[in-house]
């Protein structure tokens, strides 16, 4: 009994000095490499997971048409919720962000959403830098903003890429790709990016949209943001058309896993 005591606390010991030794991550093999899942939501549940997702600040956008508001996010069977609503006759929209909880240098970031039907405001799924630089500096190598979907257009199934670099100010520049594919405002897809050492490729359920180098490969990590945003950028509202949702189903982050 006395030797069943001692390997059992030396069992305890060897798990809390080496806890890596426990249940291996997730792998998931892309474009021939070998990635590690670093982060996940699946929604489960009936509140947003305060450990992983914080409320983005209620952000007033009247120079866009609208603003963040915290009561427009919810968790609804198994699903994240981002309400677009009018609120005293102002646009609200929901929003979270991991920033503080959880940032990530390349690697590949997957959503699967099911996006608006009404018009006039965009859902996101994109990676922001506290870093980035409100002046010219070296291209996005030294902080960017990468969109890695925007659904502006519900009328025309429009989806936009972008990568944003040098700040918000007047150095401010952004690179895009946009295309029009209806059946994408209907049901669930999935939206990633993998960010490498040398590029940018965006998929759209899996399939290659858009592969760029330009203008140069962020080295800083970057937090995640799913949100809804009112603007001219999307047309016109129609109230009679809110409010509206846009759904998470879920997100999955990978990392590149080390070479062996």
């Amino acid at each position: 009994m006395r030797r069943f005591l001692s390997l059992l606390l030396a069992s305890l010991l060897l798990i809390t000095l080496f806890p890596s030794c426990g249940e291996p991550r997730e792998t998931r093999e892309i474009n021939g490499k070998t990635y590690e899942l670093t982060f996940s939501d699946e929604f489960e549940g009936d509140k947003l997971n305060k450990k992983k997702w914080e409320l983005c600040p209620e952000w007033d956008r009247q120079d866009a048409g609208g603003r963040w508001d915290h009561d427009m996010t919810s968790v609804r069977d198994g699903h994240l919720v981002l309400t677009a609503s009018m609120e005293d006759g102002t646009p609200v929209s929901g929003a979270v962000r991991t920033k503080g909880l959880f940032s990530q240098c390349q690697g590949y970031f997957e959503a699967s959403m099911q996006l608006q039907h009404a018009p006039g405001f965009w859902g996101a799924f994109w990676l922001m830098d506290p870093l980035m630089k409100d002046e010219k500096g070296n291209g996005a190598v030294d902080g960017a903003e990468i969109d890695i979907m925007e659904s502006y257009d519900a009328f025309s199934g429009g989806i936009n890429h972008a990568i944003h670099w040098d700040g918000y100010g007047p150095d401010h520049q952004s690179e895009s790709y946009s295309r029009h594919r209806t059946a994408l405002y209907e049901g669930f897809h999935t939206y990633a990016l993998e960010w490498t050492e040398t590029e940018y490729i965006f998929y759209i359920d899996g399939e290659e949209i858009w592969r760029t180098d330009y203008p140069g490969i962020c080295e800083n990590e970057l937090y995640l943001k799913l949100t809804i945003e009112f603007g001219s950028w999307a047309g016109s509202y129609d109230e009679s058309q809110l409010p509206d949702e846009i759904l998470g189903d879920y997100v999955h982050v990978y990392q590149a896993a080390p070479e062996k």
